[in-house]
């Protein structure tokens, strides 16, 4: 059993988690990775997630990587690009893996 009784706190879970999806995007090159994590944030984020990882950009801009900074700013600004599939990630041949959760 671990001792590790660190929680992660709302705001270190999204931060958690968009660096995730950036790092799986990151094959596709950094304009192609960015547009397509702008879309998947726009897609597939609660609007309260949205609103806190917008918040989280504006007020501590230092904890985001420069590419989930510029996927964040095109999402606040509506301006996902449609033409990118945000579903594409890395095409390592791997079945049955999930980094849901």
């Amino acid at each position: 059993m671990s001792d590790d009784t660190h929680v992660m706190s709302t705001e270190d879970r999204l931060l958690y988690m968009a660096h995730q999806i950036a790092r799986n995007l990151a094959m596709m090159g950094d304009a192609k990775a960015t547009e397509a994590l702008a879309e998947h944030l726009t897609r597939f984020w609660d609007p309260r997630m949205k609103a806190q990882i917008v918040a989280i950009a504006q007020d501590q801009p230092d904890r985001l990587s420069p590419m989930v900074a510029a996927a964040v700013a095109r999402m606040a600004r509506g301006r996902a690009a449609p033409d990118v599939d945000a579903t594409q990630f890395n095409a390592v041949d791997e079945t049955g893996h999930c980094d849901a959760g």
